[in-house]
């Protein structure tokens, strides 16, 4: 298998004063994490194959240079951009051998290119040229092999990148695009509600760009709804979970049963805005247990009647804990977007009954407020369904409980 030094690129967190090491010790431990679980498997033992290095405002990686690696390193927040580089000694005409061969490898899988430029950035100045006197060096050798060529700076079919550092910089033919963002682990931990939609997985992982670990909880309307639902459920959190250096488990509440007797007893245009703020106090009760600090919902200002502002507030008022909501000034072209982007879509446009809408009116109430819900909320008992939901929770995946994978 082809092994590579892969330098890492962040932008962020190079803003970072005291505490900048920190996260650069952390996005290094994400990659090897990632990386590893995506080439050697979850429970591998074989990690000591992917090392990270911590230099000067870089991360350089040795790992497999493989698909693979560079799918995990994409999803790797916290980075910005990375390439498979060429170690070599800072000395100029090594940088010019450096660069033809670092050509003539891209050839090998692409075709000859029409125009061509040299990007050299002096991170450090050990070498007396400047970065533009560099370029046109090895611009120039590399012109006097392939005269076809052309150069042009600004709209190059063929990049060629050099780093100049004291004893040994680094070329590259090719630099990938990663999601930015913080690393995952370098804020506290969150429980995402996640049902079966577009929404919900694309703010789990919004929330996993600002460093915050989460793990889901997803309300299943069994008997009402079959397990068909909760397979693509297991699958959404998969996806998700590809995004964080470890697997997070899911809670699953039985929630049929106690829509039902919700229905039974309210009036027909609060049965959404109730179910949500039972949702929302069994989630809290759930948080408290596995020590998490914010639940995050997939939840947008008005994209349907329960999310109104007066709405939001209703079930806002029953929360212990804060509830995040990264889609909240999002419209649904952004979200469907960037669960393109994250590769949720296509599960998530899947066909299934999600448990919101059972019982649900066609003319839901929009403007609820907390003393309305508490007066239809009088009628049954809020402790023992929420006593009732904990006791049938289910725990899949993670580091304990069962195995997190579509269920046969």
């Amino acid at each position: 298998m082809d092994k590579r030094t892969v330098i890492l690129r962040y932008h962020e967190i190079a803003l970072k004063g005291r505490n900048r090491k920190w996260f650069e010790q952390r996005l290094a431990t994400n990659a090897k994490r990632l990386v590893s679980r995506e080439i050697l498997g979850e429970l591998s033992g074989e990690k000591e194959k992917i090392s990270a290095t911590l230099i000067d405002g870089r991360i350089l990686l040795k790992a497999p240079w493989t698909n693979e690696t560079r799918s995990a390193l994409r999803r790797l927040f916290g980075l910005t951009s990375f390439s498979a580089v060429r170690p070599v000694k800072t000395d100029p005409q090594a940088l010019v051998s450096a660069g033809i061969e670092a050509l003539e490898d891209y050839l090998k899988d692409h075709e000859m290119p029409e125009r061509f430029r040299v990007r050299t950035r002096r991170s450090h100045k050990a070498l007396s040229a400047t970065s533009m006197e560099l370029d046109t060096l090895i611009g120039s050798a590399i012109k006097t092999k392939y005269p076809t060529l052309t150069v042009d700076l600004k709209n190059a079919d063929f990049t060629l990148g050099v780093e100049i550092r004291t004893e040994e910089s680094f070329v590259w033919s090719t630099s990938y695009q990663a999601l930015g963002g913080l690393p995952v682990g370098t804020n506290a931990s969150t429980l995402t509600l996640l049902s079966g939609g577009l929404d919900s997985p694309v703010a789990a992982i919004q929330i996993l760009s600002r460093g915050s670990p989460t793990s889901f909880i997803h309300f299943h309307g069994v008997p009402f709804v079959g397990d068909q639902v909760l397979d693509k459920i297991c699958r959404l959190a998969e996806l998700v979970n590809r995004f964080q250096p470890h697997t997070q488990p899911l809670y699953v509440i039985p929630f049929g049963n106690i829509q039902e007797k919700i229905a039974l007893a309210v009036h027909p245009k609060m049965r959404t805005v109730i179910y949500r703020r039972m949702m929302i106090r069994i989630a809290s009760e759930v948080a408290k247990k596995i020590g998490v600090l914010a639940l995050v919902t997939g939840e947008s200002l008005g994209q349907v009647a329960s999310q109104t502002l007066e709405n939001l507030s209703t079930i806002n008022s029953v929360a212990e804990i804060p509830i995040l909501r990264p889609l909240i000034g999002m419209d649904k072209d952004k979200i469907i977007e960037l669960a393109q982007r994250y590769e949720t879509f296509s599960t998530s446009i899947e066909p299934t009954l999600d448990c919101c809408t059972l019982f649900a009116d066609r003319h839901p109430i929009l403007r609820s407020t907390d003393s309305t819900a508490l007066e239809q909320e009088r009628k049954f008992s809020v402790s023992d369904l929420v006593a009732e939901a904990l006791s049938g929770m289910r725990t899949l995946g993670g580091r304990t409980g069962d195995p997190l994978h579509p269920i046969q």
